[in-house]
């Protein structure tokens, strides 16, 4: 389980199209990031709950200046949730 340090909820209103909500993702990530940069240890955990559900976490599960990304839509029991590298 992540423990996160400071966290944002997205829930794209019904009817908004894929770029709103691409473009509030990387507002928010630049946000959750500056907290994340500032603390110096951490890195961002953005997580996907639902098509317009997402996460973003600063995380003591990501290395320093890196952002990961998880998909936690119907985890499979033999392959749990895993974290991506996206970008440093």
């Amino acid at each position: 389980m992540t423990n996160s340090i400071h966290k944002v909820t997205l829930r794209a209103v019904a009817g908004t199209g894929w770029e709103v909500l691409q473009e509030q993702l990387e507002d928010t990530h630049e946000e959750v990031r500056s907290f994340a940069v500032s603390d110096g240890r951490y890195g961002v955990l953005i997580t996907r709950h639902r098509h317009d559900t997402y996460t973003l976490a600063v995380s003591p599960d990501v290395p320093y200046g890196m952002t990961y990304e998880r998909d936690a839509r119907e985890p499979r029991k033999e392959h749990p949730p895993r974290l991506t590298p996206v970008r440093s």
